[in-house]
């Protein structure tokens, strides 16, 4: 059985020493001994990274300081009788000159992780628990993994379905209300005052602790929805999270309407950890 592990539960499954008063002890071990045996493989949504990696308080300035640094690299010159005849008809006799452009995002407030999450992510690591890489996103901060240990590899000639599969996921999900929509329509209504910021800068001018609320559940939200959206496109069978089955949440992509509608489009299968647990017993 394949698991995603939302960023509420991971721990559970890979640290269930942080949890010695938990009455559910031994089953939390069960799960870290599947990991452990293969009974289950593991993987948890990036997005515990790039969005929930970075603490509530500094999220909107992180994001509202987002930039993104274009590098052009020298013309490659290939002369026109190198080129194929079909090529050469369309574009003529003359040279053909290429550039290769590199968009590079920074944000230059983001911290370091938090001590915590960085063990959560070693632990997940040691278990054989890989991260599912994030919806592709024009200028959005993005996590490398040059080694190729991280990320749940996706083959080269499997890449452009997956990069479809979870642009549609993800489209259908905002076309909801949820998910990404949710962040960028509260930076799109703080960008009033501020007319000629961009709306991810104008997530900085919340004025009241009312707004400061809105926008960190506006970034959780977009965290989940983007965690669902790369779920579905990698295909995995469980989605396990804590806020899945009891919660009452209205307008949220876990709340129990939009859950229901998951499971019905795309036959995501939710479990609480309980319900995990109830499996492996």
């Amino acid at each position: 059985m394949r698991v995603t592990f939302d960023t509420n539960v991971l721990d559970l499954a890979c640290r269930p020493e942080r949890f010695p008063k938990d009455p559910r002890q031994p089953g939390l071990v069960r799960v870290r001994q599947a990991l452990e045996a293969g009974e289950i493989h593991g993987f948890y949504p990036v997005t515990m990274l790039t969005i929930e990696g970075i603490q509530n308080p500094d999220r909107a300035g992180v994001y509202g300081g987002t930039k993104t640094v274009i590098t052009e690299s020298p013309p490659v010159i290939t002369p026109s009788n190198d080129l194929p005849a079909k090529l050469r008809a369309e574009i003529g006799d003359g040279n053909l000159e290429t550039y290769n452009v590199t968009l590079t995002v920074t944000q230059d407030d983001r911290k370091s992780l938090h001590p915590e999450v960085a063990k959560r992510v070693a632990a997940a690591k040691a278990l054989g628990v890989r991260a599912l890489r994030a919806v592709p996103r024009i200028g959005a901060f993005d996590i490398t993994d040059e080694t190729g240990e991280y990320y749940l590899a996706i083959p080269d000639d499997d890449l452009g379905r997956w990069i479809d599969a979870a642009h549609a996921a993800c489209r259908a999900i905002e076309a909801r209300g949820v998910g990404f929509a949710q962040v960028k329509a509260l930076g799109e209504r703080l960008a009033i005052n501020s007319p000629h910021d961009l709306w991810f800068r104008a997530l900085k001018e919340a004025k009241d602790i009312h707004e400061e609320n809105g926008v960190k559940r506006a970034f959780s939200e977009w965290a989940d929805g983007d965690a669902l959206g790369s779920h579905i496109a990698y295909g995995i069978d469980v989605f396990c999270s804590a806020d899945v089955g009891n919660s009452n949440a209205r307008n949220s992509v876990l709340d129990p309407i939009n859950r229901a509608w998951l499971t019905e489009t795309y036959g995501v299968r939710f479990m609480t950890f309980d319900d995990l647990l109830a499996v492996l017993t």
